[in-house]
């Protein structure tokens, strides 16, 4: 037993430790996928601006109308038929506005599961590396501050690709933080190093596939949804194209980064992860098989008589494979931490009531969150529109 770790909080669990893992799985998906509408949104926002700056996207504009398009819907002008870097800015910048306020929201629930489940190992790891921690306040609240700058520069008409970078950059370096601090608090036999050396943790063979197995995911999913909602509207542009094919550009590195960091792991775990049977093997293998059909589906979807269904299956296949793989993440953990949760357990008092209440407010939250955004979505002004 490693001596850094703080002994076991004696108050009593407040209801079955299978449930407390299960609403973690479930809260912490709700955050992921704002964070990842968020990071991946942002991504593409850069990318697409900086494609515009070099020229690259008036350069396929003609080709895509010609290729794809009517005669007819190419007398509206062809400005609407490439890939226009701050019309997509400007949709990210909206989407931002709640999608950073509802990732820092539902970011609550899974840290008071962490905490119930491994927070003598996590709020460890924040302490060891508790200068980034704090920073990383810092560094959300420029970004947030940015994405409004952006959109009064986008009415404006001007092209904030300065800020939009700036912002990208930000939450790139706030999803390394996360990453070091959730890769930290699961090597306990690394503290004493870190407290000397923090910068230290960023050597771990699993930092850095990890990392990017989380912006992969987030840019993969912000691409299908970009492309499924332009679609469901009857488009096929150079917008929808550009979703499809970042999308399927980063569900096809998954592969790759995600066997590298599953033999990234400690021997140790990997072993004690493949001898847990199917109840480990099973998502694991469930998470790669939809990821390959997710590319597969993706890769027809790059045809313009491609139907709006067709993306939304790629999509169902995404989010299909980030949960599975949420769920392999959190039983890693558990292999992890094995050796030292070992004759830990606390005794465990149930409180119905209270979790009765909880789930309650989570589902008229949910549900109340889910209405305003279809209102939102339904009563948007069209693009000749004034801005609400």
């Amino acid at each position: 037993m490693n001596p850094l770790v703080p002994a076991v909080d004696p108050t009593p669990l407040p209801g079955p430790i299978w449930l407390l893992h299960l609403l973690w799985v479930l809260t912490f998906t709700i955050h992921l996928l704002m964070v990842n509408a968020v990071l991946g949104g942002t991504i593409l926002s850069a990318v697409a601006l900086l494609r515009e700056r070099a020229g690259l996207g008036q350069a396929r504009q003609g080709s895509d109308a010609d290729r794809f398009g009517s005669a007819k819907r190419s007398e509206r002008g062809q400005a609407g038929r490439g890939l226009a870097g701050p019309r997509l800015a400007a949709r990210v910048a909206s989407i931002n506005t709640w999608a950073i306020s509802f990732a820092i929201t539902f970011a609550i629930a899974p840290l008071l599961f962490m905490q119930l489940l491994y927070g003598r190992f996590f709020y460890s790891a924040t302490i060891l590396l508790g200068r980034s921690w704090l920073t990383m306040l810092g560094l959300l609240t420029v970004a947030y501050f940015l994405n409004y700058i952006v959109k009064r520069r986008l009415k404006d008409g001007g092209t904030p690709l300065l800020a939009v970078l700036v912002q990208a950059l930000l939450f790139l370096a706030i999803v390394g933080i996360q990453v070091a601090v959730s890769v930290l608090h699961q090597r306990p036999e690394r503290w004493g190093a870190v407290s000397d050396r923090p910068w230290s943790v960023l050597g771990d063979p699993v930092f850095v596939p990890r990392y990017l197995h989380f912006v992969l995911a987030a840019v993969a999913m912000a691409g299908g949804v970009l492309a499924w909602w332009r679609m469901r509207r009857g488009e096929f542009d150079g917008e929808v194209r550009f979703g499809i094919q970042a999308a399927l550009g980063a569900t096809a590195l998954q592969l790759p980064v995600g066997f590298w960091m599953l033999f990234a792991l400690p021997r140790e775990v990997l072993l004690g992860f493949m001898k847990g049977g199917p109840g480990t093997m099973m998502p694991l293998t469930l998470g790669i098989l939809t990821g390959v059909g997710a590319i597969a589906v993706l890769a027809l979807c790059l045809s313009p008589l491609a139907k709006p269904r067709l993306v939304r299956h790629a999509m169902e296949l995404t989010v299909g494979t980030m949960v599975l793989m949420v769920i392999t993440r959190h039983q890693l953990r558990g292999v992890y931490l094995a050796v030292e949760n070992r004759g830990a357990s606390g005794a465990v008092v149930p409180q119905w009531g209270v979790i009765g209440l909880f789930l309650l407010c989570l589902l008229g939250v949910a549900g109340l969150i889910g209405m305003v955004l279809r209102r939102a979505v339904r009563d948007r002004p069209g693009p000749s529109g004034d801005a609400a």
